[in-house]
């Protein structure tokens, strides 16, 4: 096996959406790989999960949309991405004629690079197109799996390697789905997200979606602005939801709200570090599963405590790190819309008034998030871990277990 490993990866979703934490996520892998002394191609689209994520390309953009039709060149971090240029930007819009023309861009540098495995993002009907043109050459593919919402088998049936973030995705998929998973840990760089200073002063909610807990936290801060009006709510409206969403909880409440007193939205943002200088505690009490939210990795680092839910694999990022609220079963199901009672955002209400008022309580939980972070989320050492998997895959991936992967258990 060659010592340096060339790695393709390949998804019309790029790795530049600040608006993806699985793009983000996947980014920093292939950095830490590079580092290593891989070679990295990359070839997506103008692609985002949501316009907000454009944040990287925001001052470029209209000279990006200039070459609709044509492939450019961005570089980012010592990485280089090759981007077709498409009409939308969401994946759902992509052209066929797009499709066509990204596809046959793939297979033109399968034969040029001869890579030695092929990565991409999950389940789509491309996804099945690139995974069968790198197996009929010979070339492994592996995919990065971070939500709970792929089935079936028939999309993976030419993987030799699947990861995923923790090992509760990785046991999820392997019960319902019979997917042979590898959990490789996350990915943060600490440069980019560690706060220079301090003042730990807001409540911090980040994305809010329903499947996020919006209406729990909506709730939760239109009874702390009665009761403590002090403590003050800090939402990253990533994809310009909060307003719009606000409004209809409120009105199910009783009185229609645009906005709380107590709570400041900041739009989305592809620098993180002022928003952790203001941080006391982050909330993540997301309601579907979640594989492993690099939100809590990032405040865990910059030693902010984390109040989340029991959700995927919520518990296993935080460790020690926070503190896991109980919801009845009947909130973790779609749309995630369902109104909380007083008694459970009461229990959030009285752990948050303590945490701010209990000086030796919080130094504990802060000590408590900064030795989590150190014990679970060490980027060298699962960057280490993850190139010695894709060694392994690329000598032979059969022995990973190709012919296993993707079906169910007898």
């Amino acid at each position: 096996m060659k010592a340096r490993v060339n790695i393709f990866w390949a998804s019309p979703n790029t790795l530049l959406d600040t608006a993806n934490g699985a793009a983000m996520m996947v980014k920093e892998c292939l950095k830490q790989l590079q580092r290593r002394g891989c070679k990295i191609r990359i070839l997506s689209a103008t692609v985002f999960v949501d316009s907000l994520g454009m944040a990287l390309v925001r001052d470029e953009w209209p000279k990006i949309a200039e070459q609709t039709g044509r492939f450019v060149v961005i570089r980012r971090d010592g990485l280089e991405h090759q981007l077709l240029v498409t009409q939308r930007t969401h994946r759902r819009l992509m052209l066929s004629y797009e499709e066509q023309r990204w596809l046959d861009a793939y297979c033109r540098l399968l034969d040029e690079d001869r890579p030695d495995i092929v990565f991409f993002f999950d389940k789509s009907l491309i996804t099945l197109l690139t995974a069968s043109e790198a197996k009929d050459r010979g070339i492994p593919v592996g995919v990065f799996l971070m939500h709970g919402k792929n089935k079936g088998t028939r999309w993976c049936r030419d993987l030799s390697l699947m990861l995923t973030d923790t090992k509760a995705t990785g046991a999820m998929y392997k019960k319902r789905e019979g997917y042979r998973m590898t959990p490789i840990g996350t990915f943060i760089d600490p440069t980019t997200v560690r706060a220079e200073t301090q003042t730990r002063q807001n409540l911090l909610f980040v994305n809010p979606i329903p499947q996020k807990g919006f209406v729990f936290v909506a709730q939760l801060a239109l009874m702390m602005e009665k009761t403590r009006p002090d403590i003050r709510f800090e939402v990253i409206d990533t994809r310009g939801t909060w307003a719009s969403l606000l409004e209809q909880v409120t009105k199910q409440t009783g009185v229609s709200r645009k906005r709380l007193a107590n709570v400041s939205v900041t739009a989305n943002t592809a620098d993180m570090r002022p928003v952790y200088s203001r941080a006391r505690l982050l909330l993540v009490p997301s309601l579907w599963w979640e594989s492993g939210p690099r939100v809590i990795v990032e405040a865990l680092l910059n030693g902010i405590p984390v109040i989340g839910s029991p959700s995927g694999g919520i518990p296993e990022v935080i460790g020690d790190g926070g503190f896991i609220l109980s919801f009845p079963d009947a909130y973790f199901q779609p749309p995630y819309q369902r109104l909380f009672t007083t008694a459970e955002l009461q229990q959030a209400a009285d752990l948050i008034t303590r945490l701010y008022d209990d000086p030796g309580f919080y130094d504990a939980a802060v000590a408590n998030a900064y030795a989590a972070h150190a014990e679970h989320h060490q980027i060298d050492k699962n960057a280490d871990y993850l190139l010695s998997v894709i060694q392994r895959c690329v000598s032979d991936p059969l022995r990973i277990g190709a012919h296993e992967l993707c079906h169910r258990d007898s």
